[in-house]
């Protein structure tokens, strides 16, 4: 899969999917609005399905919508009460209301 960007909550996130050493994959999430100068990001691995060498046809490759859908669990998580934003972060503004706009 080629890297791709998509926007939740004019939250802008860069997805690359890599192969971890045992054969799974993995997938970065790089934030680019995020704190620390866009830097910021997160990695999910996959969990279950076959290592890649026994899964050619790609089966245990995430969809867009579900990786969609893991970037905005973890902006909610990010921006709850208790959050790595309000502990980690607390001068950062989420993008909808610095009004940047991209989604």
């Amino acid at each position: 899969m080629d890297d791709f960007e998509i926007s939740v909550d004019h939250e802008l996130f860069r997805i690359s999917e890599r192969y971890q050493p045992d054969g799974r994959l993995s997938y970065d999430f790089s934030w680019l609005n995020g704190p620390v100068d866009g830097t910021y990001g997160f990695t999910i691995g996959r969990r279950g399905g076959e290592a890649v060498p026994n899964d050619p046809d790609g089966a245990s490759r995430m969809s867009r919508e579900a990786l969609v859908e893991e970037a905005r669990f973890f902006l909610d998580s990010f921006y709850a009460a208790g959050g790595a934003g309000e502990e980690d972060f607390p001068g950062h503004i989420p993008a909808r209301m610095r009004g940047n706009s991209g989604g």
